[in-house]
């Protein structure tokens, strides 16, 4: 008898019998009356919610549940029991409208997920512009009349257009965090103010290079705000305002380091596949991390001549080998959850079945493994300037050609010259 007979309570070898499969162990639990394993447990409780033969519109829910990890799965169906019968029944509408005002954020968020993944509920692109719309008067509150007219006249004119435009290229949910951060720090601005007694047309110069002055990169997020009032003259336009923001300038990798962690990341088998990949993309084709995350399996093509990955408009890369057959495994998934039992079409899918890995997190990964993405894409980028042309460059590896040219003048390299006079 192994160690996984043993009872974790009272260390004692125990030998129990799953009433239903037949499994033995201790990883057991009662169910009415009867000692189920945790996957009977599991499928018991899920045909009480969705019947395995039943056609209502949670039916394709039922097979990822199903397959998931069956712990922690039960936990979140005992959560959402109601809610699910609820909508199984008819009462409650499948709508993002419905479900937004729902309580429990977290586990109505993951169902909402799967619902979207599954193809049971169409995707919700306006979700992130409705969200900050309706958080608007929270964020105004502490305004005056008149500065709370004017910061939602802006905001009107000038935020949302913007974040319907990114909306409209699938990337609402970064620019309404963008849009979100804006909003409130021109509130805590004009906030600033009125602790002073001062409208915004009464602003001084003084004003301004007390508040830009302040540590950290938040604070620069005004200058939007404050460009369009002093352009439809709320402020008065003889006041200077910063060109933008200089944080630390980030270093590029050396060489000799850049292609160490190249070797690295093709011969250390004990990295992640997907963590190989985003560091190649980077090392080799200067790609920055909000193109990587949003990649798809559509992006991805198996060629007479390789593997293709499409990162422009139109131009494809030929992968090198061990990251072509990578590019062919992704998705792998990392954990045994509900989301990871729906195919993915993303490259490097999210902890929400429905949207990809953030920037950010896959900043995180890199850093982890000794990657530093923007030090490396520097370097990247500056190696390549100095071998092919800005334009072509540009249109190979999908990026925008002035950058590639300002690039291309600060490397000092055999088509600096072509890129000054191509951008005089």
């Amino acid at each position: 008898m192994d160690d996984a007979d043993t009872c974790r309570w009272c260390r004692q070898k125990a030998r129990r019998t799953c009433t239903c499969c037949d499994a033995t162990g201790s990883a057991l639990t009662g169910a009415e009356g009867d000692t189920l394993c945790h996957r009977c447990t599991l499928t018991r409780r899920l045909d009480a919610i969705i019947p395995p033969h039943a056609d209502g519109p949670l039916a394709p829910l039922r097979q990822p549940l199903l397959h998931a990890e069956p712990v922690t799965t039960r936990r979140w169906l005992i959560r959402t029991t109601p809610l699910l019968l609820s909508i199984q029944g008819g009462s409650t509408a499948l709508t993002h409208t419905s479900f937004d005002t729902l309580p429990h954020p977290k586990s109505v968020e993951h169902l909402r997920s799967l619902l979207v993944a599954t193809g049971i509920l169409g995707p919700d692109l306006d979700r992130s512009l409705r969200r900050l719309e309706a958080q608007l008067p929270q964020l105004l509150s502490s305004l005056t009349p008149n500065h709370r007219a004017l910061l939602t006249r802006w905001t009107q004119w000038a935020v949302l257009p913007r974040l319907r435009a990114a909306t409209e290229k699938r990337e609402g949910h970064v620019g309404a965090q963008n849009a979100r951060s804006q909003i409130r720090q021109s509130a805590l601005f004009l906030d600033l103010l009125q602790q002073r007694s001062t409208e915004l047309g009464e602003c001084t110069q003084h004003d301004i290079d007390t508040w830009f002055s302040a540590p950290g990169a938040a604070h620069w997020r005004v200058r939007s705000f404050l460009t369009w009032a002093r352009r439809n003259r709320h402020l008065p336009r003889t006041l200077t305002l910063p060109s933008s923001y200089r944080g630390r300038a980030e270093v590029p990798t050396d060489d000799d380091e850049r292609w160490q962690i190249c070797r690295r990341l093709v011969h250390d088998e004990s990295l992640d596949p997907a963590d190989r990949l985003a560091g190649a993309l980077i090392a080799l084709f200067a790609q920055p991390l909000t193109r990587i995350a949003g990649l798809t399996t559509a992006h991805v093509t198996e060629t007479d001549a390789g593997v293709e990955l499409r990162l422009g408009s139109a131009d494809t890369l030929l992968l090198p080998d061990p990251f072509a057959q990578i590019a062919l495994q992704l998705p792998r998934p990392r954990r045994a959850g509900t989301a990871e039992q729906i195919p993915q079409t993303w490259l490097f899918p999210g902890h929400r079945a429905d949207i990809p890995l953030t920037a950010t997190a896959l900043g995180n990964r890199l850093r982890r493994i000794g990657i530093s993405p923007q030090a490396l894409r520097l370097s990247a980028i500056a190696h390549l300037t100095r071998e092919l042309p800005p334009s072509a460059l540009a249109a190979m590896l999908g990026l925008n050609a002035h950058t590639v040219a300002q690039h291309t003048l600060r490397a000092s390299g055999q088509w600096a010259n072509y890129a000054a006079d191509r951008h005089s």
